[in-house]
């Protein structure tokens, strides 16, 4: 059955066709009431039994899943007897098509291979395995985004499927599922299959895109199936990074329980062998280096504060060393319950180096052991054990961060040594001032009371020690903000950066917290001064590049916003909230093209990020944001109902939440939100203006009204 330009199939009006199959016909359409095309997919007419549960079956695996890398479902439906689907629509080629311009890079397939394997991670965990991967099942969109295609041969494992008609289900032996030159030998033998089946898939279309050809195809059916049970696949030789090959090795063996246990362990090894890759090829002579929260080994287990204060110190120290990438402390601290060893960790954070060390404490007695673990290959370069007491701690951190910095990057200069040092203090005073730094990163309203109790009593033990009066400082400033602290929050901030700046004029933070305050106020000249002054002292330092941006954008200069967004985000690689702000900020300058790019590349970051933390609340408040200016709707309300159901009086989850519903036209949903905000005195006024996401608000008199209350 085809069907003609204009035709209503449920809401959606078809415009044209744009391609068919064995099953049936694709075309674009036009989804009014949210204002966007898809993709509709309509089954032949009077499908069999067999071709409308394969059809079904595609529809309800598919929609479990959620993830950039996986083709996005939206509805399903019937048309004079027929089913459709439908869709996200994209615009790229399959990689088959890619394949047939011959065999591709390392870093194209790396990307290609890493995506897959993301996105088979994402169905596996519903337990979902798609049992067809191909290179016809794969579409790479302009933008380089791989979507996994065609669930429509998956069998969600808690409940086992009926054979497919053409092909074989796991019950009916002498019978095959899935396309013959891309199965696993027990998809072959009509065996017991399980996502280490879709593992040697992914294998056979790595090895395809290093070599060009696939490793087990043979003139007739009886041959290809022969071979992947009998032949091993062809060497790579010296066609693809030792590290690829070896992927490729251990995916395509035989025996499921020798390959890799899950599209996971897949993504770790890709990731690992991408950074040898990455160190192979000449670039600036730079190198990343993740530091892991200390073990605490004292008997009673009460120095949890110590430990990652140690770790939080050394993580600012190595910011300063040139070439040296530094995992934020947000990122490497979420493996801090993890059992999984420095090397997994590595290869998951992609960088080449991690750090990794216990602490233990008895009485004034300190023990701390480091090591430094090469991902690559697993090796320590370097590990030592320092003892002192626990006056000595700056001593020994100092220490440590010479001796990684000295490993990783060489000779050190003279400037870069002075920078690797910290501030000294009491050991009172240090334990606070940790203790305080630990409650601050919880960035909610409970933990920085604590964090500002902590701070006011290493100050009172140490009223010179600068650290503490910059953290001081940061928290005033936020209570300014986000929490309704108005003028006595402003004048805190000020007070509290001014002190900071006079004690440690040297130190980075000073003035990114002098910034801060001046930022608050509204005096964007007076923070740009002490944000560039910061960058001087630390051209690493991802806080005073966000927060400059932040100021710049509140400030109305748009344009030097998305620059700074930009920098932040190629300092700290893993961050999202820089490509997503970047990204709103070229849409005002009228570059489109690169706002789309900035915003997937943000809601790639924020996927990588949930699936190490699954419930971070700004990635996925953000994110959600993100996903509906990307059009990808149903995600985004499923993102930030998340995000609203885990922290239901967080005043930012509400923000994002008014501007994704503003962008969406659902201005109830958004006034509703800012009644959760704005109505309390919570937000920045400077920034609210120059937001575009509020624009659909502007004229209603609520709006306005909550507006007036802000500073």
């Amino acid at each position: 059955m085809r069907l003609s330009s204009g035709t209503s199939l449920g809401p959606y009006v078809v415009v044209e066709p744009i391609g068919s199959g064995g099953m049936g016909d694709v075309y674009r359409a036009r989804d009014p009431r949210l204002g966007r095309e898809v993709a509709v997919k309509v089954l032949n007419a009077a499908p069999d039994a067999e071709r409308l549960a394969r059809f079904e079956r595609e529809a309800r695996a598919t929609a479990l899943l959620a993830h950039s890398n996986i083709l996005t479902i939206y509805d399903i439906g019937t048309h004079d007897g027929a089913p459709f689907l439908v869709c996200e629509l994209l615009d790229g080629q399959t990689l088959r098509d890619r394949l047939d311009a011959g065999p591709l890079d390392a870093e194209t397939t790396l990307s290609i291979a890493l995506q897959l394997a993301r996105g088979v991670a994402a169905a596996h965990s519903l337990r979902v395995v798609h049992r067809d991967l191909k290179p016809e099942n794969l579409l790479i969109t302009r933008d380089g985004t791989v979507k996994i295609l065609d669930f429509g041969l998956a069998k969600l494992q808690e409940q086992p499927l009926e054979p497919d008609g053409k092909t074989i289900g796991m019950s009916s032996p002498g019978l095959l599922i899935g396309t013959p030159a891309y199965m696993a030998p027990e998809q072959v033998r009509a065996g017991l299959v399980d996502e280490r089946s879709d593992v040697f898939a992914m294998g056979t279309i790595l090895y395809e895109m290093i070599a060009g050809h696939n490793p087990f195809a043979r003139a007739t059916l009886a041959e290809t199936m022969a071979a992947i049970l009998r032949d091993d696949a062809p060497d790579l030789d010296a066609r693809a990074p030792a590290a690829m090959v070896r992927v490729v090795e251990r995916c395509l063996r035989k025996e499921p329980a020798d390959r890799f246990g899950s599209a996971t362990e897949v993504v770790a090894a890709l990731e690992s062998a991408r950074g040898s890759h990455q160190r192979s090829v000449p670039s600036g002579n730079s190198t990343s280096i993740a530091v892991l929260p200390f073990l605490d080994m004292s008997a009673a287990r009460d120095q949890d504060y110590l430990c990652d204060g140690i770790a939080d110190e050394l993580i600012n120290a190595l910011t300063h060393v040139d070439g040296l990438r530094v995992a934020a402390r947000s990122t490497s601290f979420q493996f801090k319950s993890s059992s999984a060893d420095a090397r997994a960790v590595g290869a998951r954070l992609g960088v080449d180096s991690v750090l990794e060390g216990g602490v233990r404490k008895a009485g004034d007695r300190l023990r701390v052991t480091v090591q430094l673990v090469d991902v690559a290959d697993g090796y320590q370069r370097w590990s030592h054990r320092f003892e002192g007491t626990i006056e000595d701690v700056f001593d020994i951190q100092d220490q440590i961060a010479e001796s990684v910095a000295t490993a990783l990057r060489g000779l050190l200069s003279g400037r870069e040594k002075d920078a690797l040092r910290r501030p000294g203090t009491e050991a009172a005073a240090y334990e606070h001032y940790l203790r305080g730094r630990q409650a601050m990163h919880a960035l909610s309203r409970t933990n920085a009371i604590v964090a500002k109790e902590m701070f006011d009593r290493a100050i009172e033990v140490d009223p010179n020690y600068a650290p503490a009066h910059a953290g001081l400082a940061q928290l005033h400033a936020w209570e300014f903000e986000w929490w309704g602290g108005g003028e006595p929050a402003a004048q805190a901030a000020d007070e509290a950066s001014r002190k900071a700046l006079e004690l440690a004029p040297q130190l980075s933070e000073s003035h990114t917290a002098r910034g801060s305050a001046f930022a608050q106020r509204g005096l964007y000249d007076d923070a740009a001064r002490e944000f560039e002054e910061a960058i001087r002292l630390n051209p690493n330092s991802f806080e005073a590049f966000y927060l400059y941006a932040r100021a710049s954008f509140a400030a109305g200069n748009i344009e030097r916003s998305a620059e700074l967004f930009k920098r932040g985000g190629e300092v700290r690689h893993e961050d999202f909230q820089c490509p997503v702000l970047m990204a709103q900020s070229l849409w005002m300058l009228g570059r489109a093209a690169e706002a789309r790019e900035a915003n997937r590349e943000g809601i790639r970051r924020a996927e990588r990020w949930l699936e190490i933390e699954p419930n971070n609340l700004r990635a996925l408040a953000l994110g959600g944001s993100s996903l509906a200016h990307d059009g990808q709707i149903d995600r985004a309300l499923e993102w930030m109902g998340r995000a609203i159901a885990m922290a239901p009086d967080d005043s930012s989850v509400y923000f994002n939440a008014a501007c994704m519903y503003a962008k969406l036209n659902r201005k109830e949903e958004a006034l509703a939100c800012l009644e959760q905000t704005f109505a309390r005195g919570f937000g920045k006024r400077d920034w609210i203006e120059h937001d575009p996401d509020y624009d659909s608000l502007r004229d209603d008199p609520r709006f306005q009204a909550m507006l007036e209350k802000l500073s």
